[in-house]
């Protein structure tokens, strides 16, 4: 395909040539040849030049692995402030894990802990192959993330970089290389010749974090997502021997991939251990008031107690922090807690605890983010959460997931949303499919057949409306395809972004078309336009149609898809909106009788505007996704879902939102409202 995008960018680069000729040949002492052509190769040499120096700077392995390494810090810390409530080093459990027995030539010691799990992954023998696993809220993530940053710390030259990849948005069938050259293009935001620059030179550490979300069973087979992804990372190699890697898992799906041998061979597989009385004391010390040491004396008594339903419900990082979170909630007026952790030594089984305490989650952090209780409120909050944590649990034919991405969410309002994206559309097709309807019986009604011939210009204003017309008979059908091709709202990876050469490469087809187009139209009807006018034209359209192509690079914002939809559609619509308008404007009006100009312009830019507006089907849906759910959902949900985010409630995974823990998604699930009322503020929306 590339080859033949380069052979018709060298076709209409000598048919450019060419036509530059023929009107120098019509209109001699207008058009210079010899200027012109040396002003093109300049142009050429220009740019050429350019692209070489950025392809060099790209093929640097040095330049780009530190770009990389700076990228990975930023964001790896940003993750483990938001995972952690911003409280620094103290509000890290120093959980202890252990090396546990398997076969294969692993090699490892034989116990470690948080705050040492660098010195302890480069203790193994290379190839490093390390499995984090774990129960559900025991640090797995939080381990993974120092490991990240540690050896980021202490990068040695020729060290691979450390990459966390959310295993949810693999694709298994997509080749290793291909898929971490991706990921670093879309995640970091780096050159695509960066990124494969990187790959080739095996200058990447896979850190596959969530192996367990891939798929919706506690048993994956040998034929799952996960186990199809674990052959893939398999087959990538480091030099002759396999590459190194760090997974994290949840311990019943790993022993599941490890009975159906499809875990990787020379693994060391590490078990996050339960927090111990103590570690929870020294926790809980660090990170509340050492003013008031008696306040949280029973919490501690009952830690140290082997037998309290307390120390075994506070065995995990995650039922820790949801503690903390919860019991050091103050009241905005007075500054005094608003309740004591005593409460938590009454409940009678581990399960009450856990359930108290998930439902204390959402108005603690909301309270902790803005202590004056001007922001979200808590109640509504609860309830837009619990709804889309109840989409999650899946339905029908639908299967449950995790993620939330923004323009899929439509199912959730079912056929109300594919309705209303319909109507959408096809309030946006209509304006261009009048105008074009308006001018074709213009048209109509001034051609004549005088002995068997029709005027010049009428002829000239059918092959000028001809694809118009093509375009609006395809727009009287987008409103039934976008109601029948709604996205799909299951699991999908993040496409894959077209690349800045891609671009350049379509953009300046475009251009090369229109202007042969145009020179072609005016040698055979002869027809009188200033030379800068096709020139000028054929730029804007280029402009438009590159945009158009353009994706966005840098998605770890999940609501980057819908922004670059909207901004296509309006640089778009002012770009082939313009061309159209004083392009087809003004021959519209000099060809056809009884048409203004103004009104040839006014019906121009609305065929363009709407032309354009049909490339936004995942726009419209995501519109008629927030029209259906008016009062169930806040009208600016991509905001609410983001403050969601910084307050710590939910976490990112490339396009998608995903709920803090898995625990917190189901707890909200069947618990649709809040269990004690609160005070009422402003919401989101």
């Amino acid at each position: 395909r590339t080859w033949w995008i380069r052979a018709g960018v060298a076709i209409g680069a000598a048919l450019l040539v060419a036509a530059s000729v023929r009107l120098w040949w019509l209109r001699p002492g207008d058009v210079d040849p010899v200027s012109a052509i040396c002003g093109l190769a300049g142009i050429v040499a220009a740019a050429f030049s350019v692209w070489q120096a950025q392809r060099l700077a790209d093929g640097d392995v040095e330049a780009a692995s530190k770009l990389l390494a700076e990228r990975v810090m930023e964001q790896e810390k940003a993750q483990r402030a938001q995972l952690l409530g911003r409280r620094g080093r103290d509000a890290v459990i120093d959980v202890d894990f252990t090396l546990v027995a398997a076969g294969g030539s692993a090699s490892a010691p034989g116990q470690g802990s948080l705050k040492r799990v660098a010195g302890y992954f480069r203790g193994m023998r290379p190839p490093r192959r390390l499995a984090i696993t774990g129960a559900a809220g025991s640090g797995k993530t939080v381990l993974a993330i120092e490991l990240i940053l540690e050896l980021l710390l202490d990068l040695r030259p020729g060290d691979p970089i450390p990459v966390r990849i959310s295993a949810a948005s693999l694709d298994p069938d997509v080749p290793v290389r291909e898929m971490l050259a991706r990921h670093l293009i879309t995640a970091y935001d780096l050159r695509p010749a960066a990124a494969r620059t990187l790959v080739a030179a095996e200058r990447i550490l896979p850190v596959v974090d969530g192996l367990d979300e891939m798929d919706e069973t506690g048993r994956p087979g040998y034929r799952s997502r996960a186990a199809r992804a674990l052959r893939a990372l398999e087959d990538y190699e480091h030099g002759l021997d396999r590459c190194s890697l760090v997974v994290t898992c949840r311990d019943e799906q790993y022993d599941a991939l490890v009975a159906d041998r499809a875990a990787p061979y020379g693994v060391a597989r590490v078990r996050v251990g339960e927090v111990t009385g103590d570690k929870a004391w020294r926790f809980i010390q660090a990170v509340t008031d050492q003013r008031d040491p008696e306040r949280w004396q029973p919490v501690l008594d009952a830690l140290t107690t082997d037998d309290h339903v307390l120390a075994r419900a506070l065995d995990t990082p995650w039922q820790l922090t949801l503690a903390v979170s919860g019991y050091e909630e103050r009241d905005p007026r007075t500054g005094r807690y608003v309740r004591s952790p005593r409460e938590l030594t009454e409940f009678p089984d581990e399960r009450s605890v856990r359930e108290h305490l998930l439902g204390l989650f959402i108005p603690a952090r909301l309270a902790a983010a803005d202590p004056a209780r001007k922001g979200p409120d808590p109640e509504r909050t609860h309830a837009w959460l619990a709804l889309l944590a109840s989409h999650l649990r899946g339905s029908g034919d639908r299967p449950p997931g995790t993620d939330l991405v923004l323009h899929r969410l439509w199912s959730l309002a079912g056929d109300r949303a594919r309705v209303f994206a319909a109507l959408l559309t096809l309030l946006a097709c209509l304006p261009g499919i009048a105008a074009f309807t308006a001018v074709a019986a213009l048209l109509i009604s001034q051609t004549e057949i005088v002995d068997g011939k029709i005027s010049g210009r009428v002829v000239g204003a059918g092959m000028l409306l001809w694809l118009p017309g093509v375009m609006a008979f395809y727009m009287l059908g987008e409103p039934f395809r976008t109601w029948r091709n709604a996205p799909d709202p299951g699991w999908s990876p993040a496409a894959d972004p077209r690349t800045g050469s891609r671009v350049v490469q379509i953009g300046f087809s475009a251009v090369m078309g229109w202007l042969m187009g145009t020179a072609l139209f005016m040698m055979d009807f002869y027809i009188d336009f200033p030379a800068w006018l096709p020139p000028a034209f054929a730029l804007l359209f280029g402009v438009g149609v590159a945009i158009l192509e353009r994706r966005p690079r840098q998605i770890a914002d999940p609501r980057a898809p819908i922004r670059q939809g909207a901004a296509s559609l309006i640089l778009n619509g002012l770009a082939l909106g313009l061309v159209f308008a004083v392009v087809c404007g003004l021959m519209l009006a000099g060809l056809l009788e009884g048409l203004p100009i103004g009104v040839s312009l006014a019906g121009c830019v609305l065929f363009g505007l709407s032309a354009t507006a049909i490339s936004s089907s995942e726009l419209f849906h995501y519109a008629g996704l927030l029209l259906a759910t008016r009062g169930r959902l806040p009208f600016r949900l991509g905001h609410f879902l983001h403050q969601c985010y910084e307050l710590g409630l939910l976490r990112i995974s490339g396009i998608a939102y995903q709920f803090r823990h898995r625990e917190l998604q189901d707890y909200l699930a069947t618990h649709p409202v809040p269990s004690s009322g609160r005070r009422q503020g402003r919401g989101f929306a």
